[in-house]
């Protein structure tokens, strides 16, 4: 049996009535692989593999804690729950996750059970702490959803569905930003942070963001996936006070209002309404006589000449009088890119 098909069945026997001491039994070594195999599997794949083993390994320890205190699984009428009191995810239309979800549960049954807690206000139902997506599927379905119940305090419910989220990683970056505003509205940071998983810094950025945009706004674009902290903060850097100037606001009107912004998944109705800025930016700047020639600077002893402009910023070096210069930002750039990338997809997270 191999380490992934191990996993699976033990977390499978946590919700099928299977003693819990029987997990901690180990199973044979896995066979090493072969010198050939291993050339075969890209370092991509290899990344993937550990990635999911973590994730795997982390459900797996928030199940058998569940079990060690005494919870059990229960089927529940999805009509009986009701949503957590603040919500982190938005739903939309034409949603293939939600529907590759649904399909899996009506094929294989709910693998993993949702966590509710006695609502709090009314008598004989239930409050989600996570799992809203399984309870919808479920709902959508027509069947039970298995669920387990647990006495939370509105605090525990919140980090719970935060962490949840965090681990599973299947929030946008706008809904962990939209949700963090949402809780500062009665929570502290202290507990923002726990729920998202996040420093106090990256905190403060969240909020900060989401006090320059209106949520209605972002509500209308979605969750864009694809589209993390860097372009949404210059999308927010051009509103004032919560809202669109004149220019900006008639350009994007334009856009949510035609019927290609409504068919449009939420990573190009971004796109669509972060270009109409663009333009509308570019559009000012030539009616205002605002366009600049670049603003020009030395770097380095005057080796390297660095153009600012309003719209780019580029670097000339003479590559006849610094070859060796020339060369080896050219090698370095590549690195640098990397570098980037790796520290905006910490920050995306």
């Amino acid at each position: 049996m191999n380490k992934a098909s191990d996993r699976s069945k033990k977390m499978r026997a946590m919700f099928g009535g299977v003693d819990p001491a029987e997990l901690a039994k180990s199973t044979g070594p896995t066979p090493s692989m072969t010198a050939t195999t291993k050339q075969r599997v890209s370092s991509g794949a290899i990344k993937s593999m550990r990635n999911t083993f973590s994730n795997v390994e982390k459900e797996n320890e928030k199940l058998r804690q569940l079990i060690e205190e005494g919870s059990v699984a229960h089927e529940l009428d999805p009509e009986d729950l009701d949503p957590s009191f603040v919500s982190d995810r938005m739903v939309v239309a034409n949603d293939e996750d939600f529907e590759k979800l649904k399909a899996s549960i009506s094929a294989s049954g709910q693998q993993v059970p949702i966590l509710v807690r006695p609502h709090p206000d009314e008598s004989g139902r239930y409050q989600i702490a996570f799992g809203h997506r399984r309870w919808r599927a479920c709902k959508d379905l027509g069947i039970s959803v298995r669920g387990i119940i647990k006495e939370l305090s509105d605090e525990a419910l919140l980090i719970a569905q935060g962490q949840e989220n965090h681990e599973r990683k299947n929030l946008s970056f706008i809904e962990t930003a939209l949700f963090a505003s949402r809780l500062a509205k009665t929570f502290p940071q202290t507990v923002i942070s726990k729920a998202i998983g996040k420093d106090a810094t990256t905190v403060s950025k969240l909020l900060k963001l989401m006090n320059a945009l209106p949520e209605e706004f972002v509500r209308e674009i979605g969750p864009a996936p694809k589209i993390g902290r860097p372009r949404w903060e210059e999308l927010a850097s051009h509103f004032v006070n919560g809202e669109l100037p004149a220019p900006f606001k008639a350009r994007v009107d334009a856009v949510m209002i035609s019927a290609d912004f409504e068919l449009s998944g939420s990573d190009d109705r971004f796109s669509a309404i972060f270009s109409a800025c663009k333009s509308a930016e570019a559009n000012t700047a030539t009616t205002n006589g605002s366009v600049a020639t670049a603003a020009k600077s030395w770097i380095g002893n005057k080796r390297i000449l660095m153009k600012d402009g309003p719209n780019a910023l580029s670097f000339q070096v003479d590559a006849k009088k610094q070859p060796e210069l020339a060369a080896f930002l050219k090698r370095r750039l590549p690195d640098l890119m990397d570098e980037f990338e790796q520290d905006f997809l910490k920050e995306d997270a």
